[in-house]
């Protein structure tokens, strides 16, 4: 049997009817879920701490082992999606100036940290889309372990090259010149040396300056984390000189023919040089201890002016016939 075809319009009509309002109330109720939902609420949330901070002597890294209750003000978006996290978030302050952390009884490893004094420092870190109102928990407790450590000079990594006619003045010089290293004992005791981050700089024609960071090393951490470098640059003067080799401490009787008996000096001074310099400058020696051991001795310069920047003789070795 099938309805009339009137009928069967008023019955499609009415349909379309049901569906318009249904869909109308879902939208207003949507819009009024955002309007709520946008709105600013107070609510408590509860924080995993983490710190990093440099007390002397141990790790630098911790997690409280309490809960850090925060009461805030936030959006119903944000307190909502807070609930579904709390079970797993976690906070983590960088940099915690040490003087915050007091020992706690008789446990030399335990800490406790007051968060009141640090309020701002857990704002900055949860952001500006919660307002911090009121902190909780009154109390932190941490455990710093207790790590080795032992003092080693830093070696800077020097990858910088100097234009033409120009050179180093001096070596470069770090400042601190060494750090303490912390981590466990077996690993220190294969550290002799921290080296810096590469100092890169091309066709340098005047002295240097910077920072540079250390090259870390892994399970370990150091009590300054970058250096300031500087290098005195300068322009050079290059003079080659003929120097006459004699022997030190040679008896009277001794009797000894050295090949050659003269060795070619070439030294730098800074430009411009006050004074040129000459053969007499210099004193370049074999000891004849030396010569009754071997044939082929190095000599050594004794004697030359303070201002010589670098110094190379040619021959580096010369023949000693007794």
């Amino acid at each position: 049997m099938s309805l009339p075809v009137k009928g069967y319009m008023n019955f499609m009509g009415g349909g379309r009817n049901w569906i318009i309002l249904v869909f109308s109330l879902l939208l207003a109720f949507f819009m009024w879920s955002i309007m709520k939902l946008s709105a600013n609420y107070s609510s408590y949330i509860r924080y995993n701490l983490e710190v990093t901070t440099n007390l002397e002597g141990r790790k630098n890294h911790s997690k409280s082992t309490d809960v850090l209750m925060v009461g805030a003000k936030s959006s119903g978006f944000k307190i909502l999606q807070n609930r579904h996290d709390e079970l797993t978030m976690s906070l983590l302050l960088e940099d915690v100036d040490p003087k915050h952390f007091h020992q706690y009884g008789s446990d030399v490893e335990m800490f406790y940290l007051m968060p009141e004094s640090i309020k701002q420092k857990i704002q900055d870190a949860i952001g500006l889309d919660i307002k911090v109102e009121q902190l909780a928990t009154d109390t932190l407790f941490f455990r710093f372990p207790l790590q080795s450590n032992k003092k080693v000079p830093v070696e800077a990594n020097s990858l910088i090259t100097y234009s033409r006619q120009y050179m180093p003045y001096t070596a470069i010089n770090l400042k601190p010149d060494s750090v303490y290293v912390y981590g466990d004992l077996a690993v220190l005791q294969g550290i002799d040396k921290v080296m810096t981050q590469p100092i890169k700089s091309r066709n340098v024609s005047g002295s240097v300056t910077g920072v540079v960071g250390l090259s870390p090393i892994a399970d370990v951490r150091f009590s300054a984390e970058e250096v300031l470098y500087s290098q005195e640059v300068g322009r050079y003067v290059e003079y080659s000189v003929k120097v006459p080799v004699t022997i030190g401490n040679a008896p009277s009787y001794a009797n000894v023919a050295i090949i050659p008996q003269e060795v070619t000096v070439k030294c730098r001074v800074a430009f411009p040089g006050s004074e040129a310099i000459s053969a007499q400058d210099f004193a370049v020696e074999v000891e004849y201890d030396e010569i009754l051991r071997k044939d082929v001795v190095k000599p050594v310069v004794k004697r030359m002016p303070e201002k010589i920047l670098k110094l190379i003789v040619e021959p580096a070795f010369v023949e000693c016939v007794l």
